[in-house]
């Protein structure tokens, strides 16, 4: 089910974009700085890591509340208490004057930052035609393993230049620039900023409507099964490339990212063109395969061994992302837009978590890469369903 959007309106897809980056940014730009935090503010590493893991876990806890309250919230007032929120917060961090009230503000922070990707599918849904949507959601998805390779990088340059507190001030000018962008942008829709209590933390049925949508399902469950493997494969890989330096490690891991930068645009074309499960399904595949070449590296693989195949791994996520979170939308009732949007967040947040552990309790390379293999091929199944209930294109072309 899809609602009527008389065009496409490119600003709202930007302003989504700018708050994006902001949320994805701040997982990641901080950790080069934690030691120099903690050395300023008289904290140990036991202390520090918990500026990362406050900000992480009200993403996990308040992704489904969070959609739900998006779903009768009106777009443009939720997106604007989300950036302003972030940028506040940001503002409070940086003032800081220990770090009780810095671990405060940042978890407040993520709190805003659930609430920013709570808004992204609403918004997209209601100022982006359907011919659009892949595309649309390939540019926004993209920014987020990006914005997760830059973070480490800008952390480290900001925190030589101008100290730790830069980090988070940089923030702000993004935030006014997503704010000032929303503002022109986005479609007004009805009702303002609800609360509505338990309603929102315990009522699940929503979640179970959704779940109970034929076409909804797959590619929904499709999501963390193949997300799961870029988390565990970021955690892999320094340790496969030990003997290296750390500078040839981040290129390998870039090439993943390098790989999604290229194809996402292209996948949004062929999504609108050709259909949105369609091209996920492709996506998935080449997931698969890049998973299954992983087999064939010896025990000291060169960095070019490596780098390729997660390149190519890049690719098939470049095909999936935006795709599926199309194929999500174009089944999802706009009613629950929110809603989905949430259970999204929160399964995609929970592939790319349990990545890293999944690696770790396994022994070895190959057993790693053959449980990988395993899930991925299930997500890869999954987003196969949904085209076979789709039949042939949903959008753009001939049956």
């Amino acid at each position: 089910m899809t609602t009527t959007v008389e065009r496409t309106r490119w600003g709202a897809v930007v302003a989504v974009a700018l708050a994006v980056v902001l949320a994805a940014l701040d997982m990641t730009v901080v950790a080069v700085a934690l030691p120099v935090l903690g050395a300023d503010l008289g904290a140990g590493p036991s202390v520090t890591q918990w500026v990362l893991l406050a900000y992480n876990i009200p993403l996990v806890l308040l992704a489904l509340p969070s959609g739900r309250w998006m779903d009768r919230a009106g777009h443009l007032p939720a997106f604007l208490l989300a950036v302003g929120g972030f940028g506040v917060t940001s503002l409070l961090i940086a003032l800081a004057p220990g770090m009780g009230a810095l671990l405060a503000a940042r978890a407040l922070q993520g709190v805003f930052s659930c609430l920013v990707g709570a808004t992204t599918m609403p918004i997209v849904a209601s100022s982006v035609r359907p011919e659009h949507r892949a595309r649309a959601m390939s540019v926004v998805l993209t920014l987020i393993p990006l914005s997760g390779v830059a973070g480490p990088a800008l952390g480290g340059v900001l925190t030589d230049a101008f100290g730790w507190r830069s980090v988070f001030l940089i923030n702000l000018p993004v935030v006014a620039a997503a704010a000032w962008v929303g503002v022109r942008s986005i479609v007004p829709t009805p009702g303002g900023l609800p609360w509505r209590g338990k309603r929102l933390l315990f009522d699940l049925r929503p979640v179970r409507t959704l779940f109970r949508a034929p076409r909804l399902t797959p590619p929904v469950l499709a999501l963390p099964l193949i997300v799961v493997g870029v988390g565990a494969l970021n955690f892999v890989v320094p340790y496969l490339l030990a003997q290296r330096s750390a500078s040839v490690v981040g290129l390998v891991l870039l090439s993943l990212s390098v790989g999604m930068a290229v194809f996402s645009p292209l996948a949004g074309v062929l999504a609108d063109r050709f259909g949105s499960a369609r091209v996920a399904t492709a996506g998935a595949v080449v997931a698969v395969v890049a998973t299954a070449s992983l087999l064939l590296l010896d025990g000291e693989p060169g960095p070019w061994d490596v780098a390729w195949r997660m390149g190519l791994l890049g690719v098939g996520h470049g095909l999936f992302a935006g795709p599926n979170a199309a194929a999500i939308l174009d089944h999802t009732p706009p009613e629950l837009m929110g809603t989905s949007g949430g259970v999204t967040n929160l399964l995609r947040t929970l592939g790319f978590a349990v990545g890293p552990p999944l690696a770790a309790v396994l022994v070895d390379l190959r057993s790693t890469v053959v449980a990988l293999l395993l899930v991925t091929a299930l997500g890869c199944a999954a987003q196969w369903w949904s085209v076979r209930g789709d039949g042939l294109p949903q959008r753009g072309g001939k049956p």
